[in-house]
């Protein structure tokens, strides 16, 4: 329960660590106690505001064996697991805080990133071609935990040959299947994961029709003997109190931080440079400044050993070309001296991109039952007393994973053998058996931009899970035209850049509305298909124009019902009738046409938020930006380790991929250090 609900007449006192103390004390020296004795009302306020590392009489150390910038997904178990060698000293730098509050912790309430308190942040992408002249929302949380914090709480490793498809296709051979599964295992003895503890009553009928479409139920998404396409239950971080587990949660509590007096954690501090040495071979220490503008200047943090950046897929990239490593046609226009050429920093991104598709059934068996305020206090107190209940649980209690080559396109059924190489369909560590498709059974709308009122939805939530399309993080000039200001930050979302997925889409949007037809027919009440390709235009403009119309930035993408004439898919637009029509016109997954499945999805279309790849791993300097190790090529002491070194986007949600790498680079520099030393 969070504190502030608690009666405030009781004011016992708790042991907690500095970490978490919102109080003007001087940061500890080596060796001193790390905690004091604080009231519950104190404690409460400690993890509501800032930390205190933001002034100078509070800057930690100015020299430290290890510096990780950015304490997000995979900053908080790296920063752990190096932490365990009690003879090095780490910090720790991250932009955020950690203010863990009742909305942080709770599975549900978390996923929605534009509540306060949150500390998540929206970049926008570049308006995409083909698709309106929309741009991609790229959410993130700069704070302690970073992803974690706000993602949908769903661990999925991914199928074997994913693994392995690294390293046959990109020589990753310490990446393979083999080389990664022992981390997995590591981890998940410390996350805490579990299913949806209460079950709407329609997820039973999801069961049913997948097994009617030819898929098979598999209890466990992570066993590495599971079918490579089937219906998963969902795991989910979530503990046994109902409180989601993030990643900050789960390595860098009270306890660990208590017994790591070699670990400080400043909070509050933006990374602006790296400084390296004249040869550009190695690292020497990282330029900060507080992240709020209060106090002005910067700090150059020294480091013995060696720097790890986590900054995520597009911070990583950012600081990396800031620092005047990366691509020389994107440095030198920017006055930005190339000390490391690095074609690849910030190419590569690539995106799992969702297409939902909607039926409207009672919303009593949809998370839209919490709209009714009885049912929203009785959930809240099952969720604060029992630690279950609707709130308990993310908004994804099943998945379906697919292979579009094992559709049968005259039924839109699956086929457990491949019709044109006989192949097993099923064989989790066969690479022609990487799912490229997700459908994603959310019960509630997932329209990311419009509220639909009296209408209470759940989701088909089509998604390219290995798209071909490359996107990519550039640096531009600072908006203000000033040369002495930062570069901002460009980035170009691949949204169906290359014809392949297309034609991936249009088979996964048929499947999905095959898949709701069927549920339709296993369900005992109504289950009318109500957002998907067909539906008149017109109609689906009018809910979803509004509401994205007033984050515009561009009065271009105000064009609602203006076809992209630089678009080759776009021969389409609204429908000619004046009037608003009632919505979905009965099309069926056979009748609908590919151009009525295109010109949907480029209005519908949203980031899965699972980007990745902008500094992959790869065997040469030539094809990527960091090496089997996650060394920087070129730069004997600079790793890097988040999703932007992925050398491929899995076929899985990438918070546990991401823990993995955190985890592995620790362990391996770790056995680095003991064999020198």
């Amino acid at each position: 329960m969070d504190l502030e609900l608690l009666p405030h007449l009781v004011q016992p006192t708790y042991q907690v660590p500095y970490l978490y103390l919102a109080s003007t004390h001087p940061l500890p020296t080596h060796g001193e106690s790390l905690l004091y004795n604080y009231t519950q009302s104190q404690v409460y306020q400690a993890v509501t505001m800032p930390l205190p590392f933001t002034s100078p009489p509070h800057l930690p150390p100015k020299e430290h064996d290890y510096i990780i910038i950015g304490g997000g997904t995979a900053g908080c178990v790296l920063a752990s697991t190096l932490a365990s060698d009690r003879n090095v000293s780490i910090l720790l730098l991250e932009k955020g805080h950690e203010r863990d509050n009742l909305l942080s912790r709770n599975p549900l309430f978390s996923q929605n990133f534009e509540l306060p308190g949150l500390q998540s942040v929206c970049r926008l992408s570049e308006p995409v071609l083909g698709t309106r002249q929309q741009r991609a929302k790229i959410w993130a949380a700069e704070a302690m935990g970073g992803t974690s914090r706000i993602n949908g709480s769903l661990w999925t490793r991914g199928i074997p040959a994913g693994y392995d498809f690294w390293a046959k296709e990109f020589g990753l051979t310490e990446w393979s299947w083999g080389k990664v599964e022992p981390f997995f295992e590591m981890i998940e003895e410390k996350v805490p994961r579990r299913e949806p503890n209460e079950v709407l009553d329609m997820v039973a009928f999801v069961d049913k029709t997948a097994r009617a479409v030819g898929l098979p139920l598999e209890g466990n998404v992570n066993s590495p003997r599971a079918k490579a396409q089937a219906c998963f239950r969902m795991h989910q971080t979530v503990d046994e109190r109902g409180t989601k587990a993030s990643q900050n949660r789960i390595w860098l509590d009270s306890e660990t931080v208590k017994k790591t007096p070699n670990l400080i954690i400043a909070t509050g501090y933006t990374a602006t440079g790296l400084q390296l040495n004249s040869t550009g071979a190695r690292v020497e220490g990282v330029w900060v400044k507080d992240a709020t503008g209060k106090y002005p200047g910067m700090n150059l943090f020294k480091v013995k050993k060696e720097i790890i950046v986590c900054s995520g897929v597009v911070g990583t990239p950012e600081l990396l070309m800031k620092s005047g490593i990366g691509p020389r046609d994107q440095l030198t226009p920017l006055g930005i001296p190339v000390v490391r050429e690095l074609n690849h920093v910030g190419r590569n991104l690539t995106d799992h991109t969702s297409f939902p598709i909607m039926s409207e059934i009672p919303q009593n068996h949809t998370i839209h039952s919490l709209q009714n305020p009885f049912v929203l206090v009785w959930q809240l107190l099952k969720w604060l007393i029992w630690g279950k209940g609707l709130l308990a649980a993310s908004s994804t209690p099943r998945t379906l994973f697919v292979q579009s080559s094992a559709i049968d396109d005259t039924s839109m059924s699956i086929l457990t053998r491949n019709p044109d190489t006989g192949q097993c369909t099923m064989d989790p560590n066969d690479t022609a058996n990487i799912p490229n498709i997700e459908i994603m059974v959310t019960p509630v709308n997932t329209f990311m931009e419009a509220v639909i009122p009296n209408k209470s939805l759940t989701s088909w939530y089509a998604t390219l899970v290995q798209p071909f399309s490359r996107g990519q993080v550039q640096l531009s000039p600072s908006p203000s035209g000033r040369s002495e200001d930062d570069p901002a930050i460009k980035i170009i979302y691949p949204m169906m850049t290359d014809e392949r997925d297309w034609a991936v889409m249009r088979k996964a949007m048929r499947f999905g509305m095959r898949f709701a037809e069927e549920f339709a027919n296993q369900y005992p009440h109504s289950a009318v298909l109500s957002f998907a390709p067909g539906m008149d235009l017109m109609y689906l403009d009018s809910v979803i124009e509004a509401k994205r119309a007033k984050g515009k930035t561009n009065k271009a993408e105000s064009s609602a019902g203006v076809p992209d004439i630089t678009d080759p898919h776009s021969q389409m637009s609204s429908s000619s009738s004046q009037q608003v029509p009632q919505g979905y016109r009965g099309k069926t997954w056979q009748t609908v046409t590919d151009l009525e499945i295109d010109e949907y999805a480029k209005r519908v279309w949203a980031s899965a938020l699972h980007a990745t790849s902008t500094c992959r791993m790869s065997l040469s300097p030539e094809g990527g930006v960091v090496d089997q190790r996650l060394r920087v090529h070129g730069i004997e002491n600079l790793r890097i380790a988040d999703a932007s070194v992925f050398p491929a986007i899995p076929s899985a949600h990438t918070m546990a991929p991401t823990v993995m790498v955190g985890r592995r680079l620790g362990e391996m520099i770790l056995e680095e250090a003991g064999r020198s030393g």
